[in-house]
């Protein structure tokens, strides 16, 4: 405050005393102007004026004096952002009667501002040559030229230090900060120089070997003595160790030796109960209720050997599952495994009749039993790709031995049209009983970067798998597959999610063509020579609504190539809920050159709860004329 106006206060202040009864107002409101964003916030928060807003009572002496206060807080107000001789002015207006507030008019304009002359950046020890340094260092914003802003100015001052921190540089310091500013020249000259010291490296590594093989902690480490010590590798060895699923509490203490700059790792880990056991349950319009119950058994001996098993009902086709998953550690990193899946699988089946032009199938379809039994071997291995931004790519190699069956005849319980069907028409004997056994090698990668949860969830998931057969290898078809599918769940701000999805496939495998007829009606049939476990359907709750369940491709029967495409807006409108919006498109057949896509809108509501999101959709088919809105309802599902 300047000495005239701490004396034209003190006057006032005197004058006020002489009399008896001060004259009161109600409040003050202020309008500040010439100012926006976040100048105009930090001036509120400096101007007297403006925080006396909820005041009430307030003296016309103190009004006054507040706003001989006004210019001095501007002032310091602008002053990080580079204005340091703004020119303010103040208008009071009386009330116009009893009861009225005064109005105060706060009128800024911040003048010019002080700029860089001069800069000058030095970094001396050993993370002058650091990358991450240099970075920092050319990514610096106040060039000579621009606008001081002294909030950008803190915040790199506050980078270089986590930088620090993050690349175990433990003693680093500033030999030189300053800032100095010339507000009447407008300039503004930075002088820093910044010493990192040396740079810490890993020392001793004490892993605990009580419960486990030495080998298989081995594995589970992925740092080294003497390697330059980095925060991010620290929470990779971390997450490796949590990712193994074999401790329930997992510390990574650090001690630091400043004599000769070295970190030792102390692992404090706590050994999980071997076995997990699970129940699921849930509903979807596509399956019916539905249950699973699963054991896990985390680690079968000291060798880390892992073995998951599940067994799942669904109402839909009185399908019953059953799958196994054993996994022995192998090599050197923690996510290379050798691996056995084993799957066997029972439901009621239909052979389809539909035409892609109509609603009803031409004919009814026939039932039966398919069995399905599948035993896989193979190597899964994790390779680092983009790793600041994803999760390890997840590579899995493997040999399958399929052997499918479908048998419409041994319950023989066909109507009189069926009979009269397959015996007008006996080419279709082969495809009401048959069986395929098929040896296959296959690749497959998932490449994952996920982070929240419920609404929150955000992020990418991408699949490609391929696979293939020949009949000279034992397989009774040969065929070659290719799937590439991708997820995208992008956040807007806490209310606004876009989510997109796509998926491609395309094989090379014969097509059976047939003609069918009975009476005057007749279809013709495309059929794909892949076992069925193999072909590609969609349509139904998570892939194209507003289509019933795998009831889009060639004749409803599966077919060789698959298309999908969906975009989803949700809006969060409360703690747990939201609605959406959504449009997919999509469809499977065996003509690459004629996909006939099929498209669906529609809007749904989703609650996001401990047992997973609960979702429900009401989609609209826009391909298939007079076809009535379809309501989609899952329970348990995950959404990415």
């Amino acid at each position: 405050m300047s000495r005239f106006r701490r004396q034209l206060l003190g006057l006032m202040t005197a004058v006020g005393l002489l009399i008896p009864a001060p004259a009161l107002a109600d409040r003050v409101e202020t309008e500040i102007e010439g100012v926006s964003e976040q100048m105009l916030t930090n001036v509120r928060s400096y101007l007297s004026l403006y925080r006396a807003r909820n005041l009430e009572n307030l003296s016309v002496w103190r009004i006054r004096a507040m706003s001989l206060d006004a210019e001095e807080e501007v002032g310091k107000a602008l002053r990080p952002f580079g204005y340091y001789a703004p020119r303010v002015r103040v208008r009071l207006d009386d009330p116009d009667s009893d009861g009225e507030p005064f109005r105060a008019r706060v009128s800024i304009e911040p003048g010019d501002p002080v700029r860089i002359s001069e800069l000058d950046i030095r970094i001396r020890g050993d993370g002058a040559s650091d990358s991450a340094f240099r970075r920092w260092e050319n990514n610096w914003p106040l060039q000579p030229g621009e606008r001081l802003e002294q909030s950008e100015y803190t915040e790199y001052m506050q980078e270089i230090e986590r930088i620090a921190t993050r690349r175990g540089y433990f003693n680093a310091r500033f030999a030189t900060r300053r800032l100095e500013v010339d507000p009447e020249r407008l300039e503004a000259v930075v002088r820093l120089e910044y010493d990192t010291g040396p740079r810490f490296r890993l020392g001793e590594i004490s892993v605990p070997d009580d419960d486990f093989r030495d080998s298989v902690m081995d594995r589970l480490v992925i740092v080294e003595p003497g390697e330059p010590y980095s925060a991010e590798d620290i929470n990779r060895q971390r997450e490796a160790v949590v990712r193994s699923g074999y401790f329930d509490r997992v510390v990574i203490e650090e001690n630091r030796r400043n004599d000769d700059a070295r970190v030792d790792l102390v692992f404090d880990l706590e050994p999980r109960l071997p076995s997990t056991y699970q129940a699921t349950i849930g509903y979807g319009t596509d399956t019916g209720p539905r249950i699973q119950l699963g054991m896990i058994r985390h680690y079968l001996s000291s060798r880390g050997d892992r073995l998951d098993t599940a067994f799942g009902v669904q109402e839909r086709n009185s399908e019953f599952i059953l799958r196994a998953d054993y996994r022995h550690p192998r090599g050197q990193t923690p996510g290379e495994f050798l691996a056995t899946d084993g799957l066997a699988k029972r439901e009621r089946d239909s052979f389809r009749f539909n035409d892609e032009n109509r609603l009803e199938p031409v004919f009814d379809g026939i039932t039966g039993t398919r069995l399905q039994g599948q035993l896989s071997f193979g190597r899964i291995r994790e390779r680092e790709v983009l790793r600041e931004r994803y999760r390890p790519l997840q590579e899995r190699i493997f040999v399958s031995w399929l052997s499918e069956s479908f048998d419409a005849f041994r319950e023989a319980s066909f109507s009189e049209e069926q009979a009269a069907l397959i015996e007008a028409n006996p080419d279709l004997i082969p495809f009401l009983d048959t069986r395929k056994d098929v040896l296959s090698l296959g690749a497959e990668w998932n490449l994952v970067n996920v982070s929240g949860s419920g609404f929150f969830t955000s992020g990418e998931h991408y699949q490609f798998r391929l696979r293939g057969a020949h009949e000279s290898v034992g397989s009774d078809v040969g065929f070659a597959q290719a799937y590439l599918g991708a997820r995208f769940h992008w956040l807007l701000d806490d209310r606004h999610k876009l989510l997109f999805r796509g998926e491609l496939g395309y094989t090379e495998a014969d097509v059976d063509e047939l003609t069918v007829t009975l009476d005057d009606r007749e279809l013709d049939m495309s059929i794909t020579t892949l076992p069925e476990l193999y072909r590609f359907k969609t349509g139904g709750d998570r892939t194209v609504r507003g289509y019933g369940f795998e009831r889009l491709s060639t004749n409803r029967n599966g077919g060789n190539h698959l298309m999908v495409g969906s975009a989803e807006y949700e809006y969060r409108m409360g703690e747990e809920w939201s609605l959406a919006a959504f449009f997919d498109v999509g469809n499977a057949f065996n003509d690459f050159n004629q996909p006939r896509l099929k498209r669906g809108v529609g809007v749904g509501f989703r609650w996001y709860t401990m047992i997973g999101p609960v979702q429900l959709d009401l989609a609209r088919a826009l391909d298939d004329s007079g076809q009535p809105w379809r309501l989609h309802f899952t329970i348990g599902t995950t959404l990415l």
